[in-house]
């Protein structure tokens, strides 16, 4: 074979592997929204102020005729040694707030005092249950400092 044809063989392949990449990415950016099938949305939001309490805000937003109930898990951990998250003890078993909603929609807060500063990260699950099918199962995180 030549060195051109070489070349170009070489350049054609590489032209090749770019168009998939961009082309998937594409596709893959147009593909990220969920579909669930009890509920159309689930969120979390946190905050804390100069005093270390923790404000935890839950919403999920269902439907009047197909989602009957939610299961919400929240957990606390703490950031240590830079890597690790450690559970934070709030006087519950397994150091979890379970609270069962038995409506289509919820939106309400939580507040809790934390034991000192740090990286926190809190974590909700919902399951949520409803005629659509299966439960739906959606974890949210989020991390805030004090």
């Amino acid at each position: 074979m030549s060195k051109n044809f070489k070349k170009s063989l070489s350049l054609a392949v590489l032209i090749c592997i770019l168009m998939v990449t961009f082309s998937s990415a594409k596709t893959y950016a147009n593909e990220i929204t969920p579909r669930y099938n009890n509920v159309l949305s689930a969120s979390l939001t946190t905050s804390v102020n100069d005093n270390g309490t923790l404000i935890i805000n839950y919403n999920y937003n269902g439907f009047p005729d197909i989602t009957t109930k939610a299961v919400i898990t929240t957990y606390v951990e703490k950031k240590t040694l830079l890597f690790f998250w450690t559970r934070v003890d709030i006087g519950q078993p397994n150091n979890e707030w379970i609270q069962t909603i038995n409506d289509y929609e919820y939106s309400d807060d939580r507040i809790y005092s934390l034991p000192s500063t740090g990286t926190y990260r809190t974590t909700v699950i919902y399951k949520i249950y409803g005629s659509g099918g299966a439960a739906d199962t959606i974890t949210r995180q989020h991390e805030t400092t004090y």
